[in-house]
């Protein structure tokens, strides 16, 4: 054996310091560079149509290149998360639009804080524009997120209409305390390109699907509930 050999630190060795293992990169969902591109994230346990809604809303009247569905991998502010396969089968089922991709990003992080994901998506992507989407109902709560001021002030957000949310998302803490950094709606387009903190609150037909209604209707019911009244 070589003196090399000999002298080449073992694992039992106590002052053998371990590589430090590498970033996780994990797999994005398209082309990102120069882009616009909205993160919608959510649980959707299951996905409907209320969340195809959003997202097709936000495409359109932010005029972005592609919509980013973002599967969580826990809601820490919820207890049921549901099956992680069976919410990204839905996601993907709702998703079904050539300018949107679902992806696993945070389960293949290991992370369940929507501002690590962020950290982790800007350092990857540079040069890209994200803007946050979420329906209205999320706004009225945004301020019980872990960091949401450090959320709110690393990209845009986006708030879309949802049936039965009124003052309480108009009026939320977030609304407040961003008040000065609200676009106009009729200015929308030029959120994806205006540093953060800015946001706006999209106004369109509303759709009634809601998560907890299907589930409360039991299993595939997700692609089929149409509005009531």
């Amino acid at each position: 054996m070589s003196s090399a050999a000999r002298a080449r630190p073992g694992p039992r060795d106590k002052n053998h310091t371990l590589p430090a293992r590498a970033p996780v990169l994990a797999k994005l969902p398209g082309p990102h560079r120069g882009l616009r591109i909205g993160l919608f994230g959510g649980s959707f346990n299951p996905a409907h149509s209320g969340h195809r809604h959003v997202a097709e809303t936000a495409l359109t009247r932010l005029q972005l290149d592609w919509v980013w569905w973002i599967v969580a991998r826990g809601n820490p502010l919820k207890s049921n998360h549901g099956d992680f396969g069976a919410r990204r089968a839905s996601a993907n089922r709702q998703a079904d639009h050539p300018r949107m991709r679902v992806s696993a990003i945070e389960t293949r992080l290991g992370v369940s804080y929507t501002r690590d994901t962020l950290v982790h998506l800007k350092a990857r992507c540079p040069a890209t524009d994200f803007v946050w989407i979420m329906g209205a109902d999320n706004l009225a709560g945004f301020h019980r997120w872990a960091a949401w001021k450090t959320i709110a002030e690393t990209v845009p957000v986006a708030v879309v209409s949802r049936p039965g949310i009124g003052p309480e998302a108009a009026f939320s803490r977030f609304a407040s305390t961003y008040r000065p950094a609200r676009i106009a709606e009729a200015e929308a387009p030029r959120l994806a390109a205006t540093p953060a903190p800015a946001w706006t609150l999209l106004h369109a037909p509303l759709d009634p699907a809601s998560s907890s209604t299907l589930r409360a209707r039991g299993p595939g019911t997700g692609d089929r509930l149409a509005p009531e009244g």
